[in-house]
């Protein structure tokens, strides 16, 4: 459900009776202050997606690095190759974390507000800021992720000539709506790996219902079609 202001979200859920919810952007970050505790990969990577009432507390979870582990251990990844990640909000932060512990030494930020990727880059270690890619990054890169909402359903799209990469680079477009981005698209023109967001879309989903219901559903193939069927829709 959408809110006016995000102080209303604890009232609403005490009011409701609501036992968990997920939250999407643009509240991810904003909506920390007005919960009582985070798990560790909430903390470390200062941004939620999920909400657990209990015992008259509100608990906040991050289970997008998990969609997103989910979605890449699909295909072979070099972890030695550099990385080069378009956008700064809290998607953005949960995946350079997931990056950070996997060990990832070369990681370009890509973000057109400077102090949002500054905040990012200060906690961590081996990230290059860029206001724009070049080409140079894009052709060296071994995985390139969209975090942005560029190329979802509205929105600009996020237009990355793929012409001369490396023919072993993952494109990893987060965005669900529609599965085939422009990004993703330029991809398979190109014969590239790539990755598309259902799979992290589903996998957070699945990780969230887990931590509501302690019960982990089975993801099938079927599952996939229906949700593509039911994007089409929107």
């Amino acid at each position: 459900f959408l809110i006016d202001k995000i102080k209303d979200i604890k009232l609403a859920i005490k009011t409701l009776n609501i036992s968990g919810l997920n939250v999407t952007v643009p509240f991810k970050k904003n909506i920390i202050s007005e919960l009582d505790n985070l798990d560790k990969h909430a903390k470390n990577i200062n941004a939620i997606n999920t909400i657990v009432y209990k015992n008259k507390k509100l608990m906040g979870y991050n289970t997008d690095i998990l969609g997103f582990e989910a979605g890449l251990k699909k295909l072979k990844w070099n972890k030695e190759k550099p990385v080069v990640v378009f956008g700064a909000g809290g998607a953005a932060e949960a995946i350079i974390y997931f990056l950070y512990i996997n060990k990832v030494k070369n990681i370009t930020l890509i973000n057109r507000t400077e102090s949002k990727a500054k905040k990012i880059i200060k906690r961590y270690k081996n990230i290059i800021y860029k206001k724009e890619a070049n080409r140079g990054i894009i052709k060296e890169a071994g995985l390139i992720i969209n975090t942005t909402c560029l190329g979802m359903i509205g929105y600009p799209n996020l237009n990355l000539n793929l012409k001369g990469v490396n023919k072993e680079v993952i494109i990893y477009d987060i965005v669900y709506n529609p599965v085939d981005t422009r990004l993703i698209l330029n991809a398979k023109e190109e014969k590239l790996s790539f990755i598309n967001g259902l799979d992290m879309f589903i996998e957070q989903a699945r990780c969230s219902f887990d931590i509501w219901f302690n019960i982990k559903p089975k993801i099938e193939q079927s599952l996939y079609k229906k949700i593509k069927k039911e994007i089409k829709k929107l």
